[in-house]
């Protein structure tokens, strides 16, 4: 595990970014986790996090952050094949979807902003197995993978010594 904390001022930069995620999505429609009814704060908060999160793993791998706005999947999160997947939740799990590549690397971050911690990485294909299948809402399948199975991310110097994509 990686903790990484951001500045008022980094936080204040990915807010931003989770909120015009959130205009876009709503203007055009969408609720990506439509699985379940969210009100606005609640799909404002999970976008924040999720630009948070973003940003705390470029920060950890010493990689500007070079956010995205209404690309929906077309592009990564980070680089040409790195997928950052967040929630607030400490014992959260990382959640891959039947419509994730499976040639991109997803990696797990958790924490209440400016607290964010790096948990770990699995390549999409290794996420998508049977054990960790679940639909918990009736409508839309998902591999919810445990933190304890994802490759640790090992920093060195701010820079990923994995081996692996950062």
């Amino acid at each position: 595990m990686t903790l990484v904390v951001l500045t008022p001022r980094e936080f204040a930069t990915a807010a931003g970014v989770g909120m015009a995620r959130f205009v876009e999505s709503s203007e055009r429609g969408h609720d990506h986790a439509s699985t379940y009814q969210r009100g606005y704060l609640e799909r404002m908060a999970q976008e924040v996090v999720g630009a948070c999160g973003e940003m705390a793993l470029c920060k950890a791998v010493g990689r500007f952050w070079s956010p995205s706005v209404g690309t929906f999947h077309a592009l990564a999160d980070m680089g040409s094949n790195v997928e950052v997947r967040s929630t607030a939740r400490a014992d959260g799990c990382l959640i891959v979807r039947d419509n994730d590549a499976d040639d991109r690397w997803f990696y797990l971050v958790t924490g209440e902003p400016p607290t964010m911690t790096v948990r770990g990485s699995i390549l999409g294909r290794a996420a998508k197995r049977p054990e960790w299948e679940r639909n918990p809402h009736g409508h839309r399948r998902a591999w919810f993978v445990p933190a304890a199975a994802l490759r640790p991310l090992v920093v060195t110097g701010g820079v990923a010594a994995s081996g692996r994509p950062a």
